[in-house]
């Protein structure tokens, strides 16, 4: 009977340890699954921090920062070069939400030149010489037909046309553009628009990055200036407030240059002020006229 009473405790005492032995490992995968994904969740936000890190390093390091954009006004007022923030430092993705737009800048600021601070687009046409490489430029070709091709309907029947591209300098400056116009014809236009006498003057942008021999902070910047202006430009450069702004000076007559070769390759945004000649005085009331005599009345 003690036999019994022994097997029979040896059994319970082997299942409940048997149980706690299944709840222990239960317990532990439970938490290590927990910490593996804090553990993971705080190594992706770890390693992104680096990265932002470094590249933030890189970028210091070498005066570089195609990342940021702002625009500016620039001009020249008695023979003295003035410029004034239009809109401050932004970011590119704020500025121009497609990642493909905005690679494209990128690759086209890396291509300016200290002569040539203007940021300008190649179209360069990949002519294949071979047999496979024609073959493989047609596939790619009509791959491209298909993705950019829609349904139209003209004159009753309906057939599927290939798209047109956007022009890369509109897509480019189309966003510039509005910011400035927010900027500084919100009630002009509404003004415009209710028929009131106004002046129209058009303003260039010219999307510039700027390869200097210093090590000054480098970035992406709009430079607006008054097309008149541009078109009169100084040769000689007018008096500057410090002496690394007359490189200022040096993009601005690179721009003129190319402006008056090609328009296209460049953003223009007009502004309207009101005439002169519409300015007006409210007229006064006699009655409300000022007199000694009346004043403590």
């Amino acid at each position: 009977m003690f036999d019994g009473f022994t097997q029979s405790g040896g059994q319970v005492l082997d299942g409940l340890l048997f149980g706690l032995g299944i709840l222990a490992v239960y317990l532990g995968a439970v938490l290590t699954g927990a910490l593996i994904r804090s553990l993971g969740g705080a190594g992706s936000a770890g390693l992104t921090l680096a990265g932002r890190y470094m590249q933030g390093w890189f970028d210091t390091l070498r005066g570089d920062d195609r990342n940021t954009i702002n625009i500016t006004l620039n001009m020249v007022v008695d023979d003295h070069l003035k410029f004034e923030t239009l809109v401050a430092d932004r970011r590119l993705w704020y500025v121009w939400p497609n990642t493909y737009r905005m690679q494209m800048i990128r690759r086209a600021a890396k291509r300016t030149t200290p002569d040539n601070p203007v940021v300008l687009f190649t179209e360069q046409r990949y002519v294949p010489r071979s047999l496979l490489g024609r073959l493989r430029h047609r596939w790619w070709d009509s791959v491209q037909g298909v993705l950019a091709s829609s349904t139209v309907v003209e004159n009753g029947k309906s057939q599927r046309v290939r798209l047109i591209r956007e022009d890369d300098y509109k897509a480019t400056y189309g966003p510039l553009i509005s910011l400035v116009s927010e900027r500084c014809n919100n009630d002009n236009a509404i003004d415009l628009a209710l028929g009131r006498a106004m002046e129209e003057h058009r303003f260039v942008i010219a999307l510039t990055f700027e390869k200097l021999n210093s090590r000054r902070a480098r970035h992406l910047r709009a430079m607006v200036i008054w097309e008149e202006a541009l078109r009169r430009l100084p040769k000689d450069c007018p008096r500057v407030d410090f002496e690394e702004h007359k490189s200022r000076y040096c993009t601005l007559q690179a721009i003129a240059r190319l402006y008056g070769a090609n328009p296209g390759c460049f953003g223009i945004v007009k502004v309207w002020r009101p005439k002169p000649s519409s300015v007006t005085m409210p007229a006064i009331d006699p009655s409300m006229r000022f007199t000694p005599g009346r004043a403590a009345e």
